[in-house]
């Protein structure tokens, strides 16, 4: 049984909470530490070992943490954990900073212990049968890949100022949130990025005021095979998630929000395709996530998509926004 402690009681700790309630044969939840002591009111209610004192959190008997706090406290609490040889499983974006993304690395390789980053769209069915299809060769030479991802939520009013429009909390803005998710899952499923540059732009003012950060970034690259990357990241729009993949023999569309489903088409009659089964695993991809996360630390095998993955995708951004027009 591994016992999992949780830094930060957020939205999405409860994502993870609840994939934990779902393994109760592999793991479970032993402590939550979060400075605001409402956040832990509910959990403790529901008998859940809490505190808002940092140094007590340390106390608790773990083997594993999960880190779901602003990007920019994410170094300090991988540190810390990894110096307890610790396994950590922390949220994306990896952090604030490409150094303080660096650091991590550094932090759990010295202390050899299991990393995981939270890119949890590649536990999603559809993208698992996505990623079959493209690693058998059915598409043929991948030509051109292109994402949308977008969600509003930020530019409602009643959520007022987050800390996700701080660049001194978050680092970028859609360009780091949702591009992060982006650059994976691309480099994923089609490969190394060879070159990649972005436009981005703020639009929406939240109490009166632009963000420091971007509520939309435009990607353009190339992949080391030669295929196009482009994408379209955006707190501004409707909760859409969709990826079309150009190949020589066929395309493939890819939507997860608002509905999952996953189309192939075939250029020519006599090379028909089909959808491939998805792997076996849980649908919840939280769950899923969580599931490989628990079997990496009980085996000791490096888990994937890791910190070292992530650091990439970081870099990649990070030096794209370097130069950003």
């Amino acid at each position: 049984m591994i016992r999992i402690g949780a830094i930060g009681a957020g939205g999405i700790f409860h994502a993870h909470y609840q994939a934990i309630r779902e393994l109760t044969s592999e793991c479970q939840l032993v402590a939550v530490f979060d400075q605001n002591p409402e956040a832990l009111r509910p959990l403790q209610e529901h008998g859940i070992p809490t505190t808002a004192d940092e140094a007590d959190f340390w106390n608790f008997s773990m083997d594993a943490v999960i880190v779901s706090v602003p990007n920019r406290y994410h170094r300090r609490y991988v540190e810390q954990a990894a110096s307890r040889h610790l396994a950590v499983l922390t949220e994306k974006p990896m952090a604030s900073t490409l150094s303080d993304a660096a650091a991590m690395v550094e932090a759990v390789s010295r202390a050899g212990v299991v990393h995981l980053i939270g890119f949890v769209n590649r536990y999603r069915p559809q993208v698992r049968q996505l990623k079959i299809l493209i690693d058998r060769g059915q598409l043929g030479d991948l030509y051109g890949y292109r994402e949308v991802s977008s969600g509003a939520r930020l530019t409602n009013p009643s959520i007022g100022w987050e800390w996700r429009m701080d660049p001194a909390l978050s680092g970028g803005g859609a360009s780091t949130d949702f591009g992060s998710h982006t650059v994976d899952m691309a480099t994923w499923l089609v490969g190394p990025l060879a070159s990649l540059d972005v436009r981005l732009a703020t639009f929406v003012s939240r109490e009166g005021k632009l963000p420091a950060n971007d509520d939309m970034a435009v990607f353009s690259g190339r992949f080391a095979s030669g295929a196009l990357f482009s994408a379209v990241d955006s707190r501004v729009g409707p909760g859409i998630y969709r990826i079309e993949v150009y190949g020589a023999q066929g395309y493939a569309e890819l939507n997860i929000h608002p509905e999952a489903s996953l189309k192939v088409v075939s250029y020519r009659s006599e090379n028909p395709m089909s959808v491939p089964d998805a792997p076996s695993g849980p649908d919840n991809p939280f769950v899923a996530q969580m599931h490989h996360f628990v079997t990496s630390v009980i085996t000791g095998k490096l888990a994937e998509p890791n910190l070292e993955t992530a650091y990439e995708v970081e870099r990649h951004i990070a030096d794209a926004r370097a130069g950003a027009r």
